[in-house]
């Protein structure tokens, strides 16, 4: 699963290079070190969130299982299919970097079928949470709060792509993104997903209280909450960080 993750993460991070990934990939695999230029430039794709801690006694590198928790909610909404009356017109990749202060992903779909065929969107934040039991909770406020406070700004950062990502229709709507939130209409909606310790997950249901955190949403269906439980979450995401940087 590490390397699932690991392998998707650099694939985007090296984006059109067509010498970092395959190099990366290689090396990884065969278990050996990058040298020379090949090293250089994987490196300045690796580097800027999977650099490990210098010293023992450095603090803990909070960017790393928050950035990990991105990448599985963004897989996982990868990975479901479409619909007769719900396809996937867009779908945000991961920032990346770990200090985007923007949202965290986005997904369009066109939904209703081809008779009332529409498009909806909704805005997600993801957090992490790698503490112990019965305190996810505040964590899950927090996202709302957050999305609440600042989610029409969010909105209006994704509009630069607009016209480079997507067109007709769908670039269209984008550019109206921010009203929508702004207004509560009901072609927007938000998620909240939180990745963390099995041992931290609700045990009988979370969210349920979402709704008083952004009053504007009031329509069925604009909120969605989403919960990724990890053995050790904190583990797992060192793992990842690990598996990056092997070939380093």
């Amino acid at each position: 699963m590490a390397w699932i993750v690991a392998e998707a993460v650099m694939r985007q991070r090296c984006g059109p290079s067509p010498t970092a990934f395959p190099a990366w990939e290689r090396a990884t695999l065969a278990g050996r070190k990058l040298q020379g230029v090949e090293r250089e430039v994987v490196l300045s794709f690796a580097e800027p969130v999977f650099k490990p801690q210098e010293k023992a006694t450095a603090e803990e590198h909070h960017g790393v299982p928050g950035y990990v928790g991105e990448w599985l909610w963004y897989l996982l909404a990868l990975e479901q299919p479409d619909l007769p009356d719900r396809v996937r017109e867009y779908l945000a990749e991961p920032s990346l970097t770990v200090t985007d202060s923007g949202g965290d992903g986005l997904v369009i779909h066109r939904v209703g079928g081809a008779g009332t065929p529409a498009l909806m969107f909704r805005l997600w934040e993801m957090k992490k949470y790698t503490g112990g039991r019965d305190q996810i909770s505040g964590t899950i406020k927090g996202a709302w709060d957050q999305l609440a406070s600042s989610g029409t700004r969010y909105l209006a950062a994704q509009m630069g792509w607009a016209y480079k990502h997507v067109a007709g229709d769908v670039g269209r709507f984008v550019s109206m993104l921010p009203d929508l939130w702004a207004a509560g209409d009901p072609r927007g909606g938000a998620g909240v997903s939180v990745a963390t310790n099995s041992s931290a997950a609700p045990q009988r249901r979370a969210f349920s209280r979402s709704h008083e955190r952004i009053p504007r949403l009031k329509h069925d269906g604009q909120l969605q909450g989403l919960i990724i439980s990890v053995d050790d979450f904190a583990g797992f995401a060192a793992q990842v960080q690990e598996t990056v940087w092997t070939a380093l």
